[in-house]
């Protein structure tokens, strides 16, 4: 969880929060309402309308009517929106390659191997 959360944290920048880094991946996907992005993120509805309000405000993602239920909004991610999702990923992963660089052959075949083992366990 720590590794996550520092994940997230270096992702973060100027352009998006790690909340709205969260939200962007999600809506990178598909398009969600704001019910199942605030359970996703384990928060409550206002607090994410909050950050879907930002996002909108600099036009990262876009609001629209859910076809199959007129009362919901579907979030989805815009053009500039998947460019800052991919800024802030290329970030991620230049700092987390550089922090794996720094380990010993024989510490990122450790690595490599709990990694096999997560995915399995997660499968």
């Amino acid at each position: 969880m720590r590794t996550s959360r520092k994940l997230r944290a270096e992702a973060a920048s100027h352009e998006v929060s790690p909340g709205q880094y969260s939200v962007l991946a999600a809506v990178a996907v598909e398009p969600h309402t704001v019910g199942q992005l605030a359970a996703k993120e384990q928060i409550q509805a206002p607090s994410m309308t909050r950050i879907i309000n930002a996002l909108a405000a600099a036009q990262l993602v876009d609001r629209t009517e859910n076809p199959l239920d007129k009362r919901q909004i579907l979030v989805s991610i815009t053009a500039a929106g998947a460019d800052a999702l991919a800024r802030a990923r290329n970030k991620r992963t230049a700092w987390l390659a550089q922090r794996v660089q720094a380990l010993t052959a024989e510490q990122r075949a450790t690595l490599h191997q709990a990694a096999l083992i997560l995915q399995e366990m997660s499968a």
